[in-house]
């Protein structure tokens, strides 16, 4: 029987609020194997000492790692954990709450998919943040958006802002996972090839990951079925955010760029 397990990292200065994140987790419809929390001995951005690891509530377990391999940490780590075995991972952000439901629609929209990566939150290359340069993927159907458009401005105006719908409105293949959203693969999804992170493109993990995908023939599947907007945290730590990094002159859309020219240089997908 395939096994369920969720996985996510943290950052020092969110050790003390990450405890709520888990509890919510703790709270899924979905049968759970195992929920692990992966924390780095020694970061790229941070130092801690290790009597400051997070405190974990009960049926949680404290994963303590030797390399910190940026964001991708969420999930790597559990890939080869659980390499061999009949797994699936399902890893998250540390800074959303997830509902209930979470976790079970991602089994169902599995069994439809089983062989693709499952995702509720992603992007196409052509979009600005990404390559922003018009590629199309040949899967079909692919995945629609919303409209960002003067309707959708007056209704989130309207709402001062609290009305914030999903930009995803139909189901299909997308070229980038995006974590916050969660993620579903399985450990065999990722060779070792995976972990060898370029400096700089390991600021970018959804296109990392993505990227690793790719080149292995294995399509995203972005889920709308009983969706529901998973919400970020109360606790606002925006400053620590990768968001705003500026890491060897490169920030976030050009980090992206850069990581998606290392895929089609030394790997030839995304072009054509």
């Amino acid at each position: 029987m395939t096994r369920l397990v969720l996985s996510l990292t943290t950052i020092p200065p969110r050790f003390p609020f990450v405890g709520d994140n888990l509890a919510h987790l703790l709270e899924q419809t979905a049968e759970i194997d195992a929920i692990n929390l992966y924390v780095a001995r020694k970061y790229k951005r941070f130092e801690y000492d290790l009597t400051e690891l997070p405190k974990v509530p009960e049926g949680v377990n404290l994963r303590i790692i030797d390399e910190d391999l940026g964001p991708a940490t969420k999930v790597l780590p559990a890939a080869k954990e659980y390499r061999g075995q009949d797994v699936q991972i399902l890893f998250c952000d540390d800074d959303k709450l997830y509902d209930a439901s979470w976790a079970q629609r991602y089994v169902d929209s599995a069994k439809a998919h089983p062989d693709c990566c499952i995702c509720e939150e992603g992007g196409q290359l052509s979009a600005p943040h990404y390559a922003n340069d018009g590629w199309q993927g040949a899967r079909r159907p692919r995945a629609g958006f919303i409209q960002k458009n003067l309707a959708y401005r007056f209704k989130r105006a309207a709402s001062f802002g609290k009305w914030k719908p999903s930009k995803a409105n139909r189901a299909g293949y997308v070229d980038i996972l995006e974590g916050w959203g969660g993620v579903l693969v399985r450990p065999e999804f990722f060779d070792d090839a995976c972990y060898e992170i370029p400096d700089v493109l390991w600021t970018v993990d959804d296109v990392w990951l993505s990227g690793c995908l790719e080149r292995r023939g294995i399509p995203i599947w972005l889920n709308t079925e009983k969706k529901i907007r998973s919400m970020g945290h109360d606790v606002n730590l925006r400053d620590q955010s990768l968001a705003k990094l500026i890491h060897e002159g490169h920030g976030r859309v050009e980090a992206n760029r850069a990581c998606i020219n290392y895929f089609r240089e030394n790997h030839g997908i995304w072009q054509g």
